[in-house]
């Protein structure tokens, strides 16, 4: 069933890419119903995800007055919302391991291999482009010292994670490494570049600027982490301002995912995880 999963993150991933619609919402239409015959998902989450999957073709598809299209907007956002916290009714997705310390020093967890957030993935590629240009560049100084700032940018997330207590360091490469960093990059960074980047600081940038853009954006995405504590929102906050100068220094969202998982990666290769027991 793990392969299964994987499989599932991945095909709703490519058939998001496809600029064919019919594969598209074809291809995701049949994984959603493959998916509760296989026993992955609940035939709950997927009548869920089928009518989002209407609701995002029906948002591509059909121009409307503005007042109309604010309040189908609203609805899109309600929708998401539901998914990005895991709140589908009858759905909490594929338990791997339960109350597993990852990582020497951390916390006991639960293990889940999601398949929600990966929809709101599915949905945004209807409008954002993954690898293409999709945002004016902004780049003062030369091409070659992007990655060199992205890095320390990298470690200046870590260190403060460790220096609020969060965190401490503890390289392992545990069992669950590879699995984890697949389903991270598929199921969590995907989705969450495409909306706190690729909608939110984009379409922010366009109405206000891009230093109004990056603030609101990177704030938003450390809010989003309140669960874990002030110090968690902090930490995230400045991970999002990463993020978001990798969006704005190179213009496609790619580099934000990438810097967002290599980030994640980092943070379950090097440090206790999910944090400090």
């Amino acid at each position: 069933m793990l392969f299964f999963g994987l499989f599932y993150s991945f095909a709703l991933i490519a058939f998001g890419l496809s600029p064919d619609a019919r594969l598209r919402f074809g291809g995701a239409l049949a994984l959603l119903l493959v998916a509760p015959v296989a026993g992955y998902t609940s035939w709950e989450f997927a009548g869920y995800a089928f009518g989002y999957l209407l609701l995002t073709a029906w948002m591509v598809a059909q121009p409307l007055p503005l007042w109309f299209r604010n309040m189908r907007y609203g609805c899109w956002f309600l929708a998401s919302a539901v998914l990005l916290v895991h709140a589908v009714p009858g759905d909490r997705g594929l338990l791997l391991a339960e109350q597993v310390v990852l990582k020497p020093g951390g916390i006991a967890t639960d293990l889940y291999l999601n398949h929600d957030k990966v929809w709101v993935a599915w949905s945004l590629l209807s409008w954002l482009p993954l690898v293409r240009l999709s945002m004016a560049l902004r780049r003062p100084f030369p091409r070659w010292l992007v990655p060199i700032l992205l890095s320390a940018g990298l470690a200046l997330v870590m260190v403060l994670a460790v220096a609020l207590g969060l965190v401490s360091w503890q390289p392992a490469l545990t069992p669950w490494f590879w699995v984890f960093a697949v389903s991270n990059l598929l199921n969590t960074c995907m989705a969450e570049e495409l909306l706190f980047r690729g909608l939110l600081q984009r379409q922010l940038a366009i109405r206000f600027g891009w230093m109004t853009a990056l603030a609101l954006a990177s704030a938003a995405f450390g809010l989003a982490h309140m669960a874990g504590g002030w110090s968690f929102v902090t930490v995230a906050g400045l991970a999002g301002l990463l993020y978001g100068l990798a969006y704005m220094w190179t213009g496609r969202l790619i580099w934000a995912v990438l810097v967002h998982w290599l980030l994640n990666v980092s943070h379950f290769l090097f440090f206790t995880y999910p944090v400090k027991g």
